[in-house]
């Protein structure tokens, strides 16, 4: 079966669920939203400072006495910058408290819950379950996080199970199990022979047969 990672990187970025691609595609968002604002930003100064040297000056006439007009309607390069320096400053913290916010709520809840989890399983409460959530990110963790849960229940009944059979048959003869440990004494005797007679037969030079 096909897969969405198999096909254009951009058509599976677009078609890929994981949580590593709704990441990835959140991130592009941002920067572009960024990207737009610090545009927008820009072109507004960029008017306002054209509108204040041209303001009064058309046709602009190339003269001494225009010439220095036009130095004292000109903003002083300092301020500018301050002002834009400013408010690049006032957007850049906007946004990171944003995206900081966004991170604490939308991941860092689930991660601490998922390490609360974790915590209890190592305590030995395996009956640790993690609320099932509406967050798509980590709702697939958290059905595989109770799978497994699932799973090592299922494993712990089995080997109760396994337990309870075992103490309920008879216990073996003793002449019985002193032979069938000795057969498997013998079984690796065997196997160390013949590793050690491999062994001597790698160490040994090869002879040459005479021509």
């Amino acid at each position: 079966m096909a897969r969405s990672s198999d096909s254009f990187f951009l058509l599976a970025l677009l078609k890929d669920k994981t949580f590593q691609a709704r990441e990835v595609k959140r991130l592009i968002y941002i920067s572009a939203l960024y990207l737009v604002i610090t545009t927008a930003l820009l072109g507004v100064f960029y008017h306002q400072l054209l509108g204040q040297l041209v303001a009064g000056q058309a046709p602009m006439l190339f003269v001494a006495e225009d010439v220095a007009l036009i130095n004292e309607q000109i903003p002083a390069m300092g301020g500018v910058l301050g002002r834009w320096i400013g408010v690049m400053l006032v957007v850049n913290v906007l946004v990171t408290t944003i995206i900081g916010v966004y991170i604490l709520r939308k991941l860092g809840q689930p991660i601490l819950a998922l390490k609360r989890a974790l915590r209890d399983i190592g305590d030995g409460k395996l009956d640790t379950r993690l609320r099932e959530t509406d967050n798509k990110e980590f709702a697939e963790i958290t059905d595989a996080f109770n799978r497994a849960q699932q799973q090592i229940h299922h494993q712990i009944a089995e080997a109760k199970r396994s337990l309870k059979d075992l103490q309920d048959q008879p216990e073996p003869d003793a002449q019985q199990l002193a032979a069938a440990l000795q057969n498997c004494a013998n079984s690796l005797d065997y196997f160390t022979t013949v590793n050690s007679d491999v062994s001597d037969d790698r160490g040994q030079p090869d002879v040459g047969t005479p021509s």
